[in-house]
């Protein structure tokens, strides 16, 4: 639909005004009258082809993500098929408020040229979890300004996921500690598949076990046996809602923990234990399936943290009632260790409820909260907005304190320590338990 701007009727008063001087004083003026409504005309027709072309253009979009290290490329061609070319096209790009733009511009003005294509590129700085760009709309404006459309979209946008990267260096601490302090699972012979050792035989034991090899060189007949299996379930329930959110891009609650659950995964994956995770937010709750072994597990957990979003409805508050009853579902009969990374404020209440009730099950339940205290921002801000955002974080961080008081006064288990000791603490806790 085409709209009148300010200027057209300026245009129009000017031109009424030469049509009646040309009536009452000069004829001559009329020539000029004329050329003015037939600008008028003209323009209007050059808009309403351009519209006819935008709504033909072909979109090609290419949007290139991987981890959190990379950066994420969104590239969007407007392809031309036509004999007419549009120009003064005003595109106007939406995405996330909470992603941030680093290379091109969210608003501005192109022209696609007949039979050729126009590029658009846009470069974010990467976040953990499943975020939305788009729509491009366009906004046709004639030469002179005298007409414009209303917004027209022409792609409805797009949805992409980065993954967490693992940390190498947390993974080098985890295997150095547990080494160093004999954290290790002691292996004793059981029911099994992995060898233990040879012993000699004893009256019960199964042909399929013997050594023939032993036997030939002993004359004596010997069994190998097996080592017991043993291993952990773990579940990952991670609070992505609005206040996990808050912080420096990169250095959020609900980023450090994405990395933090990567990083363990990826160990616990090489321990042999079984694997899954919870996303939570105001939106609701998602299960990624039943605790799994090896490289299953790995996949659930890190198909959970590239899927943690922000919800719209930001208004409500995260309803842990229904994170419980999705869960329980999908928990072992064994004993579960369940990590809960939330901030502990406003959530305290609920905290306790729904570690009260898992631990009545058998499972040990632990709050992590990593104390994220980021102090460093951009030097080109100016000294004030400094100062502002660093008594933010000393609110913000005091009153985090207050609630893993409270929840260590009733007994419900806290991890509270910077994100870079988080990850050793927890594989602590769970090896000692074996």
């Amino acid at each position: 639909m085409i709209i009148p701007t300010k200027r057209f009727a300026a245009y129009i008063a000017v031109t009424a005004s030469v049509v009646t001087i040309a009536v009452l004083l000069d004829p001559q003026a009329l020539l000029t009258a004329v050329t003015m409504l037939a600008i008028e005309i003209s323009m209007a027709i050059h808009l309403q082809l351009s519209i006819g072309v935008l709504e033909k253009i072909g979109v090609e979009v290419s949007i290139d993500s991987s981890t959190d290290r990379e950066p994420v490329i969104v590239k969007i061609k407007l392809v031309n098929r036509s004999i007419y070319p549009v120009f003064l096209a005003e595109y106007s790009f939406s995405y996330e408020s909470i992603l941030r733009l680093e290379k091109g511009c969210r608003a501005g003005l192109i022209s696609i040229p007949s039979k050729s294509s126009t590029e658009l590129q846009f470069v974010f700085g990467a976040r953990v979890g499943t975020h939305r760009v788009g729509p491009l709309t366009i906004v046709l404006r004639d030469f002179l300004g005298l007409f414009k459309t209303q917004p027209i979209e022409i792609w409805k946008g797009s949805s992409f996921k980065v993954t967490p990267s693992i940390e190498v260096a947390i993974l080098r601490k985890l295997y150095l500690y547990t080494r160093s302090s004999g954290l290790v699972k002691s292996r004793i012979p059981g029911e099994g598949i992995e060898f233990y050792d040879v012993r000699d035989y004893r009256p019960g034991d199964e042909l399929r076990r013997i050594v023939w090899r032993v036997y030939a060189s002993r004359q004596k007949l010997a069994v190998w046996e097996a080592e017991k299996e043993s291993y952990q379930a773990i579940v990952y329930i991670v609070n992505s809602s609005k206040d996990m959110w808050t912080g420096m891009p990169k250095t959020t609650p609900v980023e450090h923990s994405a990395r933090i659950i990567a990083s363990i995964a990826r160990y616990a994956t090489s321990r042999g234990y079984l694997q899954t995770a919870v996303t939570v937010n105001e939106c609701g709750s998602k299960v990624f399936g039943e605790p799994a072994f090896g490289r299953q597990g790995l996949t659930r957990v890190l198909d959970a943290l590239a899927n943690l979003s922000i919800c719209p409805e930001s208004e409500t508050q995260v309803n842990w009632d229904e994170t419980l009853l999705k869960i329980l579902p999908i928990l072992p009969r064994e004993r579960t260790f369940i990590l809960i990374f939330t901030k502990t404020t406003p959530n305290t209440e609920q905290l306790i409820n729904i570690s009260t009730k898992l631990s009545s099950l058998g499972h040990r339940i632990y709050v992590v909260a990593p104390l994220i205290v980021t102090y460093d921002v951009s030097k080109k801000l100016p000294q004030k907005l400094v100062e502002i955002y660093r008594a933010k974080q000393l609110e913000i961080a005091s009153e985090e304190l207050k609630g893993i008081e409270i929840l260590k006064k009733v007994g419900v288990k806290v991890i509270a320590v910077n994100p870079q000791l988080v990850a050793q603490r927890i594989i602590q806790e769970i090896e000692i338990s074996l």
